[in-house]
């Protein structure tokens, strides 16, 4: 797979799993748009993958969903990680 293809598949990943957060959680995407700032039709569009976010419009649909967004070492001996290469080897195998 193509770099910029990865990329894409990854962001569509993360906006996969803070779609279904939100859906466990109750929230709606009028909810989520009332605490960003953004459309309601734009929260589809990026939780749904058809409209890229940007870092920040990620960050902030983040914390609409009351979740963390954060960065961890690849190497370190850790659960979280070893999943994270997981899901991260299930994207540069296809």
């Amino acid at each position: 797979m193509e770099t910029e293809e990865k990329y894409k598949e990854a962001r569509r990943m993360l906006c996969q799993y803070l779609r279904k957060l939100a859906a466990e959680k109750g929230i709606t995407h009028a909810e989520i748009a009332e605490k960003t700032g953004f459309s309601a039709n734009n929260v589809s569009r990026m939780l749904m993958g058809r409209y890229p976010p940007t870092l920040d419009s990620f960050i902030k649909l983040a914390e609409a969903v009351n979740t963390f967004f954060f960065v961890i070492d690849k190497e370190a001996n850790d659960d979280l990680v070893e999943t994270m290469k997981n899901r991260w080897g299930k994207i540069e195998n296809n």
